[in-house]
Protein backbone atom coordinates (compact mmCIF):
# COMPACT_ATOMS: atom_id res chain seq x y z
CA UNK A 1 0.00 0.00 0.00
CA UNK A 2 2.83 2.38 0.92
CA UNK A 3 4.58 1.68 -2.41
CA UNK A 4 1.33 2.39 -4.26
CA UNK A 5 0.83 5.71 -2.44
CA UNK A 6 4.44 6.69 -3.10
CA UNK A 7 3.98 5.95 -6.79
CA UNK A 8 0.81 8.05 -6.86
CA UNK A 9 2.55 11.01 -5.21
CA UNK A 10 5.51 10.86 -7.62
CA UNK A 11 3.19 10.48 -10.61
CA UNK A 12 1.06 13.45 -9.56
CA UNK A 13 4.17 15.56 -8.99
CA UNK A 14 5.57 14.65 -12.40
CA UNK A 15 2.24 15.43 -14.05
CA UNK A 16 2.05 18.84 -12.35
CA UNK A 17 5.57 19.66 -13.53
CA UNK A 18 4.72 18.62 -17.08
CA UNK A 19 1.54 20.69 -17.14
CA UNK A 20 3.14 23.71 -15.50
CA UNK A 21 2.52 26.94 -17.41
CA UNK A 22 5.54 27.97 -19.46
CA UNK A 23 7.41 31.20 -18.83
CA UNK A 24 6.53 33.47 -21.73
CA UNK A 25 9.69 35.30 -22.77
CA UNK A 26 9.71 38.26 -25.17
CA UNK A 27 13.12 39.17 -26.67
CA UNK A 28 13.20 42.77 -27.93
CA UNK A 29 16.07 44.48 -29.71
CA UNK A 30 17.91 45.27 -32.91
CA UNK A 31 20.23 43.08 -35.01
CA UNK A 32 21.87 41.62 -31.90
CA UNK A 33 18.47 40.14 -31.07
CA UNK A 34 17.31 39.30 -34.60
CA UNK A 35 20.49 37.97 -36.21
CA UNK A 36 20.12 35.61 -39.13
CA UNK A 37 22.71 36.42 -41.78
CA UNK A 38 22.96 33.54 -44.22
CA UNK A 39 26.77 33.65 -44.41
CA UNK A 40 27.43 33.67 -40.64
CA UNK A 41 26.52 31.64 -37.56
CA UNK A 42 24.62 34.66 -36.30
CA UNK A 43 22.17 32.77 -34.09
CA UNK A 44 22.15 35.54 -31.45
CA UNK A 45 21.90 34.91 -27.71
CA UNK A 46 18.46 33.39 -28.25
CA UNK A 47 19.79 29.97 -29.25
CA UNK A 48 22.26 29.42 -26.38
CA UNK A 49 19.75 30.94 -23.94
CA UNK A 50 17.14 28.39 -24.97
CA UNK A 51 19.76 25.67 -24.56
CA UNK A 52 20.53 26.88 -21.03
CA UNK A 53 16.83 27.08 -20.16
CA UNK A 54 16.19 23.59 -21.56
CA UNK A 55 19.18 22.08 -19.76
CA UNK A 56 17.97 23.59 -16.48
CA UNK A 57 14.47 22.17 -16.89
CA UNK A 58 12.74 25.51 -17.45
CA UNK A 59 9.45 25.29 -19.31
CA UNK A 60 9.75 28.29 -21.62
CA UNK A 61 7.99 29.74 -24.64
CA UNK A 62 9.55 32.60 -26.60
CA UNK A 63 6.95 34.96 -28.04
CA UNK A 64 6.90 37.76 -30.61
CA UNK A 65 5.50 38.62 -34.02
CA UNK A 66 8.66 37.75 -35.97
CA UNK A 67 10.28 34.40 -36.73
CA UNK A 68 12.95 35.10 -39.35
CA UNK A 69 16.43 36.54 -39.38
CA UNK A 70 17.76 39.29 -41.61
CA UNK A 71 17.93 36.82 -44.49
CA UNK A 72 14.79 34.72 -44.88
CA UNK A 73 16.79 31.60 -45.77
CA UNK A 74 18.93 31.76 -42.62
CA UNK A 75 18.38 28.74 -40.37
CA UNK A 76 18.93 27.89 -36.70
CA UNK A 77 20.03 24.52 -35.31
CA UNK A 78 17.94 22.61 -32.77
CA UNK A 79 18.19 23.45 -29.08
CA UNK A 80 18.75 19.76 -28.37
CA UNK A 81 17.98 16.47 -30.07
CA UNK A 82 14.27 16.52 -30.85
CA UNK A 83 13.87 20.06 -29.45
CA UNK A 84 13.52 22.65 -32.24
CA UNK A 85 14.62 26.24 -31.82
CA UNK A 86 11.79 28.61 -30.86
CA UNK A 87 12.14 31.44 -33.41
CA UNK A 88 9.66 34.01 -32.02
CA UNK A 89 11.17 37.41 -31.31
CA UNK A 90 10.91 41.18 -31.76
CA UNK A 91 14.36 41.97 -33.16
CA UNK A 92 14.77 44.57 -35.89
CA UNK A 93 18.07 44.75 -37.72
CA UNK A 94 19.58 48.26 -37.79
CA UNK A 95 16.75 49.93 -35.85
CA UNK A 96 17.03 52.53 -33.14
CA UNK A 97 15.28 52.28 -29.79
CA UNK A 98 12.27 54.44 -30.69
CA UNK A 99 11.69 52.56 -33.94
CA UNK A 100 11.79 49.16 -32.24
CA UNK A 101 9.45 50.20 -29.43
CA UNK A 102 6.94 51.61 -31.92
CA UNK A 103 7.03 48.41 -33.98
CA UNK A 104 6.56 46.17 -30.94
CA UNK A 105 3.62 48.25 -29.73
CA UNK A 106 2.05 47.90 -33.16
CA UNK A 107 2.59 44.11 -33.13
CA UNK A 108 1.24 43.57 -29.60
CA UNK A 109 -2.43 43.04 -30.61
CA UNK A 110 -1.33 39.91 -32.50
CA UNK A 111 0.06 38.23 -29.36
CA UNK A 112 -1.79 35.19 -28.08
CA UNK A 113 0.09 35.33 -24.76
CA UNK A 114 1.30 38.23 -22.66
CA UNK A 115 4.98 38.12 -21.66
CA UNK A 116 6.07 37.18 -18.16
CA UNK A 117 9.66 38.17 -18.85
CA UNK A 118 10.92 40.76 -21.36
CA UNK A 119 14.55 40.90 -22.47
CA UNK A 120 15.41 44.30 -23.95
CA UNK A 121 18.75 44.97 -25.65
CA UNK A 122 18.61 48.36 -27.37
CA UNK A 123 20.79 51.40 -27.90
CA UNK A 124 23.54 50.12 -30.20
CA UNK A 125 22.10 52.08 -33.14
CA UNK A 126 21.49 55.16 -31.00
CA UNK A 127 25.13 55.80 -30.18
CA UNK A 128 25.44 58.70 -32.63
CA UNK A 129 22.23 60.38 -31.44
CA UNK A 130 22.31 63.63 -29.46
CA UNK A 131 20.23 62.98 -26.36
CA UNK A 132 20.35 59.45 -24.99
CA UNK A 133 17.68 60.35 -22.47
CA UNK A 134 15.26 61.29 -25.24
CA UNK A 135 16.22 58.65 -27.80
CA UNK A 136 16.83 55.68 -25.47
CA UNK A 137 15.50 56.47 -22.02
CA UNK A 138 12.13 57.93 -22.94
CA UNK A 139 10.98 55.09 -25.27
CA UNK A 140 12.16 52.50 -22.75
CA UNK A 141 10.10 54.15 -20.00
CA UNK A 142 7.04 54.29 -22.23
CA UNK A 143 7.47 50.67 -23.22
CA UNK A 144 7.80 49.43 -19.65
CA UNK A 145 4.67 51.31 -18.61
CA UNK A 146 2.83 49.76 -21.56
CA UNK A 147 4.03 46.27 -20.60
CA UNK A 148 2.73 46.77 -17.08
CA UNK A 149 -0.69 47.65 -18.41
CA UNK A 150 -0.75 44.25 -20.11
CA UNK A 151 0.83 42.36 -17.19
CA UNK A 152 1.20 44.22 -13.87
CA UNK A 153 3.73 41.62 -12.69
CA UNK A 154 5.94 41.62 -15.78
CA UNK A 155 9.69 41.29 -15.22
CA UNK A 156 11.85 43.49 -17.46
CA UNK A 157 15.57 42.89 -17.97
CA UNK A 158 17.45 45.77 -19.58
CA UNK A 159 20.61 44.56 -21.28
CA UNK A 160 23.55 46.95 -21.39
CA UNK A 161 25.46 47.42 -24.64
CA UNK A 162 28.32 44.99 -25.27
CA UNK A 163 30.95 47.77 -25.09
CA UNK A 164 32.80 48.31 -21.83
CA UNK A 165 34.16 51.73 -22.72
CA UNK A 166 33.52 54.52 -25.20
CA UNK A 167 31.72 57.78 -24.51
CA UNK A 168 28.47 56.70 -26.17
CA UNK A 169 28.29 53.30 -24.48
CA UNK A 170 28.95 54.80 -21.06
CA UNK A 171 26.39 57.57 -21.64
CA UNK A 172 23.68 55.12 -22.69
CA UNK A 173 24.56 52.85 -19.76
CA UNK A 174 23.87 55.67 -17.31
CA UNK A 175 20.49 56.34 -18.91
CA UNK A 176 19.50 52.66 -18.81
CA UNK A 177 20.58 52.36 -15.17
CA UNK A 178 18.44 55.37 -14.28
CA UNK A 179 15.43 53.85 -16.04
CA UNK A 180 15.81 50.68 -13.95
CA UNK A 181 16.33 52.69 -10.75
CA UNK A 182 13.24 54.81 -11.34
CA UNK A 183 10.86 52.09 -12.51
CA UNK A 184 11.88 49.03 -10.49
CA UNK A 185 9.26 47.70 -8.06
CA UNK A 186 8.98 44.48 -6.10
CA UNK A 187 5.83 43.57 -8.02
CA UNK A 188 7.27 44.35 -11.45
CA UNK A 189 11.08 44.25 -11.30
CA UNK A 190 13.22 46.18 -13.77
CA UNK A 191 16.81 44.97 -13.61
CA UNK A 192 19.88 45.68 -15.73
CA UNK A 193 22.20 43.00 -17.17
CA UNK A 194 25.91 43.81 -17.52
CA UNK A 195 26.67 42.30 -20.91
CA UNK A 196 29.72 44.51 -21.29
CA UNK A 197 31.69 42.94 -18.45
CA UNK A 198 34.42 40.61 -19.75
CA UNK A 199 33.08 41.06 -23.29
CA UNK A 200 35.73 41.51 -26.02
CA UNK A 201 34.19 43.57 -28.82
CA UNK A 202 37.37 44.12 -30.85
CA UNK A 203 37.29 41.54 -33.69
CA UNK A 204 41.09 41.78 -34.05
CA UNK A 205 41.60 40.27 -30.60
CA UNK A 206 42.44 36.55 -30.51
CA UNK A 207 39.57 35.74 -28.16
CA UNK A 208 37.09 38.22 -29.61
CA UNK A 209 33.37 37.89 -28.91
CA UNK A 210 32.18 39.59 -32.11
CA UNK A 211 32.30 39.23 -35.87
CA UNK A 212 32.64 42.96 -36.48
CA UNK A 213 32.72 44.96 -33.20
CA UNK A 214 28.91 44.80 -32.80
CA UNK A 215 27.45 41.39 -33.68
CA UNK A 216 28.37 38.58 -31.27
CA UNK A 217 30.03 35.45 -32.66
CA UNK A 218 29.28 32.04 -31.15
CA UNK A 219 31.42 32.78 -28.11
CA UNK A 220 29.82 36.17 -27.61
CA UNK A 221 26.34 34.74 -28.05
CA UNK A 222 27.00 32.23 -25.29
CA UNK A 223 28.35 34.96 -23.01
CA UNK A 224 25.20 37.01 -23.51
CA UNK A 225 22.99 33.98 -22.84
CA UNK A 226 24.79 33.21 -19.58
CA UNK A 227 24.43 36.84 -18.46
CA UNK A 228 20.69 36.85 -19.19
CA UNK A 229 20.20 33.54 -17.37
CA UNK A 230 22.19 34.59 -14.30
CA UNK A 231 19.69 37.39 -13.71
CA UNK A 232 16.61 35.51 -14.96
CA UNK A 233 17.07 32.75 -12.37
CA UNK A 234 15.76 35.05 -9.63
CA UNK A 235 12.40 35.28 -11.36
CA UNK A 236 11.82 31.89 -12.97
Amino acid sequence: MMKYLTFMIISCFSMSMTQQKPVYILPVGDSITQGGKRDKQEYTYRLPLQQVLYNNGVNYDFIGSRQQGLHEDATWPDVAEGVPFDPDHEGYYGNKTRNVVDKVLKAFPTYQQMPDLVLIHLGTNDQKEGSYYENVGRPLREFIQFLREKNPAVVVLLGHLNFEDGKAAVGIRKVVEQVALDLHTSKSPVVTVDHYRNFIANPDEVYTDTFDWAHPNLKGQEKMARKWFEVMQRFL
